[in-house]
């Protein structure tokens, strides 16, 4: 008796081409042509990309026209051949002191023209002011009164606007956003003044889960209408 070898391999199927067949000659068009590079290369200088997609096929981007450019090694001129890095010394930081103590620290702009006056950026000078503690205290609004906290209990909370009125009327400056925080520390109910209690009011009341009283109310067991 003698075995004969079985081979498991399964022939594989002619599947059709799923690719566009490969033409001679013919390139994609993401690729960059010769003449889209001399493009580049011609008007980029001048006038940067927005030059450039004049001149170029629609499916060029300014993204692509930038990383093109700087394969090709192409810049706008004018530009700064290198990064100008900006270093502290004693001297800057003397004259950002004397900036600092004669300019209007709280008048917009003020930092800015300082900037100028010092011929360095505007960011690395307000990131230079941190660093030498040159910076000016922000304003935290007063504690809330026992007064505020009982007038919480009279205005009308679902209209933060006006209840933001009825407290500068009693003397007391807080904004819209400042009493709905405060109401909702306090856990009073901003819906309009009515008897109606929400679902999640009547659970905290019964010592339930809001859930509880969501199913009775869809079982009919609690009347409820909305609102």
């Amino acid at each position: 008796m003698s075995l004969n070898p079985v081979s498991f391999d399964r022939p594989l199927a002619h599947e059709p081409r799923l690719s566009a067949p490969y033409v001679p000659g013919k390139r994609d068009k993401r690729f960059w042509t010769d003449a889209e590079c001399d493009i580049i290369r011609r008007y980029f200088p001048l006038g940067g990309a927005a030059a450039c997609l004049l001149r170029l096929p629609d499916h060029r981007t300014p993204q692509g026209v930038y990383c093109q450019a700087k394969k090709l090694g192409v810049k706008i001129q004018g530009a700064p051949s290198a990064r100008q890095r900006h270093r502290a010394t004693p001297e800057l930081d003397e004259r950002i002191r004397d900036g600092w103590r004669q300019m209007d620290a709280g008048r917009k702009g003020a930092v800015a023209e300082l900037a100028d006056r010092l011929n360095i950026p505007r960011w690395w000078l307000t990131k230079r002011m941190t660093v030498l503690g040159l910076t000016l205290r922000h304003k935290k609004e007063p504690r809330w009164t026992a007064a505020e906290d009982a007038l919480m209990r009279e205005v009308p909370l679902h209209r933060p606007d006006l209840a933001a009125r009825v407290f500068r009327e009693h003397g007391f400056r807080r904004s819209p956003m400042a009493i709905v925080v405060r109401a909702k520390r306090l856990d009073l109910s901003r819906r309009a003044s009515r008897p109606d209690l929400s679902a999640t009011k009547a659970a905290s009341i019964l010592g339930v889960d809001s859930k509880y009283v969501t199913g009775r109310i869809l079982t009919g067991e609690l009347p409820a209408r909305k609102t």
